[in-house]
């Protein structure tokens, strides 16, 4: 008893340590088995310079995913070939001797950089090319040395997407899938914050929110590549369609500008026809954006159940009020602003549906 107790108090306590940190250790049993691997290969290989082979292990397993990872791979392998090629090019028109091996030093790492700021995966190309005219002895032939240092990275390269791959491996898709549902919740509460400020017929705020979920919606497009690199490399079956988070940025568009017409509150009768209808809307689309998020994480088509109710409660009382007497009572300018709530409210509902249907695309393929 004692004993059984004991044990669960240590596994507790184990568990308390590790959860938090799971994808940390996975990411470091990765990277430490790949170093192992790499340093026994070039050993066994009697590679001369193999400390190539493992720095780009540690350099292109930086990328969680395995499609990051892959990605990392490819651009350092190019980057090397046109690094490794233009130094050694340059070392064999280059004659011997510190002053033509430093003008030339200077145009070869010049070119590098601005093919690096033309193509971004060029960007170690000009370290590389630096260290083949740097590092070479006499004696070996340039030929030689630049084919080794292309084959010492390519090895660091296909065994850094090797284990990517085959040890605990974490899926781009999946990657995605998260940062998309953070930015689906972050979505409901944007719109559950205005549906409280026209309901209450306060003013409503979210500009900061709004910045939060931009930076959410711009990391969830750089996974988006990782993804189509797995799918590329036959490692996944299918992928997030890019229109999602596009979709998600149009959906965002919107609820910023209903954020910028209930900054200043509307009058308490409007609050009351109008405001409450609206807030309806805003919790629909709300419940809706949830469905789609848990359609997207289990893999299923979106729940389309009571999906307009809300919007034609709203667009009834918009025309019972655009046609009473109510609305001469208000200023223009909340006239403007009310119009625009209404159209903003439809645009956006079309963007839901589009949603909806660009998640149903991805469950399909």
């Amino acid at each position: 008893m004692i004993f059984a107790h004991t044990a669960q108090q240590a596994s507790d306590a184990l568990s308390g340590i590790f959860s938090p940190n799971k994808r940390a250790l996975r990411q470091a049993a990765r990277v430490m088995i790949a170093c192992g691997m790499t340093y026994a290969l070039i050993h066994v290989l009697a590679l001369e310079q193999g400390f190539w082979a493992i720095v780009t292990v540690l350099i292109v397993m930086q990328g969680v995913s395995v499609g990051a990872t892959i990605g990392a791979a490819t651009d350092r392998l190019i980057a090397t070939i046109a690094g490794a090629v233009l130094g050694g090019a340059a070392l064999l028109v280059t004659p011997q001797g510190m002053v033509a091996t430093g003008i030339s030093l200077v145009v070869v790492t010049g070119l590098c950089a601005f093919a690096a700021m033309r193509t971004s995966r060029l960007r170690v190309a000009g370290i590389t090319a630096a260290i083949v005219m740097l590092t070479r002895t006499p004696e070996i032939p340039v030929t030689v040395f630049v084919v080794d240092r292309i084959l010492e990275i390519g090895l660091g390269g296909v065994i850094g997407v090797i284990c990517s791959r085959l040890i605990l491996p974490t899926r781009s898709r999946k990657e995605l899938i998260t940062r998309l549902k953070s930015v689906i919740e972050a979505t409901r509460d944007m719109l559950e914050t205005h549906a409280k400020a026209l309901e209450s017929g306060q003013a409503g705020s979210a500009v900061e929110a709004g910045i939060a979920l931009r930076k959410s919606l711009t990391a969830a497009e750089g996974l988006q590549a990782d993804v189509r690199r797995e799918r590329s490399a036959f490692m996944a079956k299918h992928g997030v369609s890019d229109a999602i988070p596009r979709t998600l940025w149009r959906i965002r568009n919107d609820i910023m500008h209903i954020n910028r017409l209930d900054e200043t509150p509307f009058r308490p009768f409007v609050a009351e026809k109008v405001g409450k209808p609206a807030a309806g809307v805003l919790r629909a689309e709300a419940e809706f954006i949830r469905r789609c998020g848990q359609a997207l994480e289990e893999d299923h088509a979106v729940d389309r159940s009571e999906d307009d109710i809300a919007m034609k409660q709203f667009e009834q009382a918009f025309a019972d009020f655009s046609q009473s007497e109510d609305v001469r009572e208000i200023p223009f300018e909340q006239v403007g602003r009310l119009f625009g709530l209404a159209f903003a409210l439809r645009k956006m509902r079309q963007d839901f549906h589009d949603l909806a249907d660009r998640i149903d695309e991805s469950y399909r393929v």
